[in-house]
């Protein structure tokens, strides 16, 4: 066993930090789609950050670089992030979330059978990949 051991604790994930091309425009997207609401926004060495938050999930972070490419688009075959995915207690949810999605336009995959549950998958205004797993 390594030097971390089971009783060495973590308390969930605090926070996921993405990368955006505009801030305001992401921050618009995340509390209108899924709900999360801003609590807390932050100038800092050339670069605009926010956090958000859900009681009912963790906290996602965006940051928006002042040397951020510009027309750059996420792309998961590149080391880093893959993706997002929000948990779901089963497929009522799911379906649930599917009106969410189409009530905001957002294209999404169908519901697929997964390795372990199902899922529906999608994207942010960036191109990040995201999808929605039942548990």
């Amino acid at each position: 066993m390594g030097i971390f051991a089971p009783e060495t604790p973590l308390a969930g994930l605090h926070h996921l930090t993405l990368t955006v091309s505009d801030l305001d425009a992401s921050l618009d997207w995340y509390a209108r789609v899924l709900g999360f609401r801003v609590v807390g926004r932050a100038e800092v060495d050339g670069m605009r950050k926010a956090l958000m938050h859900r009681p009912d999930a963790f906290s996602l972070s965006f940051v928006e670089h002042d040397r951020t490419a510009g027309g750059d688009r996420f792309d998961e075959r590149r080391i880093g992030l893959d993706h997002v995915s929000f948990g779901l207690p089963d497929l009522d949810a799911l379906h649930a979330w599917i009106a969410v999605l189409d009530r905001h336009d957002v294209t999404h995959s169908p519901v697929t059978a997964a390795t372990w549950g199902s899922v529906v998958s999608f994207r942010d205004p960036d191109g990040i990949a995201l999808e929605f797993y039942t548990r």
